[in-house]
């Protein structure tokens, strides 16, 4: 993956760990489980979500808050640091300070008075990237920010130098990292202990990305996501 695709990861899925925080915890990986106990698993899973749906649900007497994931908000909170701090580091090198207003001798100083709404225009311009505006200081915006200077697109900016590429690079690439971790994207597989009980053959368990886990064998080929093998 390139450092755009890495920018738009933390662009696309910023509002996926805003969603993930009121979410129950993960299970961990791998998954305490063997082929035989994972149908309980799965069953127990479900009975715990079904209790939590209860618990939150609006018949019932009293508010319950929907859990914090701490993992999702410290992912959170280290991206909006880096990914910050280096368009902080960035924009003060490469983006052109705004043009210094002047004042015009009189109402009737045409070229005077252009060159104030230039000077505006140009304070005001919405490429620039904000020190101060909290709404804007966020990683999502200073993604956007860094790919499109990584792209070289037009604006009061200077041309990145390959230093400075490589700068984004590591960082975008760091950053996309983590949010495949908090979001369990990356598909994971272990080898499990436990030989097939058909071929002896190795299992692997797969998952961690979301989806039901799932028991393979690399000798029969057999697939087991509860008790019936596939």
């Amino acid at each position: 993956m390139t450092t755009a695709d890495h920018l738009q990861t933390v662009i696309n899925h910023w509002a996926d760990l805003v969603e993930a925080l009121a979410t129950n915890q993960a299970d961990t990986w791998p998954p305490v489980m063997g082929i035989a106990r994972l149908h309980d698993h799965l069953k127990a899973t479900e009975d715990a979500v079904e209790q939590r749906a209860l618990e939150r649900s609006p018949d019932q007497i009293g508010a319950t808050a929907a859990p914090l994931r701490i993992a999702i908000l410290d992912t959170m909170t280290a991206l909006d640091r880096q990914l910050v701090d280096l368009t902080d580091y960035i924009a003060a090198a490469v983006q052109r300070p705004a043009v210094a207003r002047v004042r015009s001798a009189s109402p009737d100083d045409a070229v005077g008075l252009q060159i104030a709404t230039l000077a505006m225009k140009d304070a005001a311009d919405e490429r620039r990237w904000s020190y101060t505006d909290p709404r804007r200081r966020t990683a999502p915006f200073a993604a956007a920010w860094l790919l499109a200077r990584h792209d070289g697109a037009a604006g009061p900016f200077r041309k990145l130098t390959g230093v400075q590429q490589d700068q984004i690079g590591s960082v975008a690439r760091w950053s996309a990292g983590q949010i495949h971790q908090a979001l369990e994207m990356a598909r994971k597989t272990q080898v499990l202990e436990r030989p097939c009980p058909h071929c002896r053959g190795q299992l692997r368990i797969e998952g961690g990305d979301g989806r039901v886990p799932t028991v393979k064998c690399r000798g029969c080929g057999r697939k087991w996501t509860g008790e019936v093998a596939a």
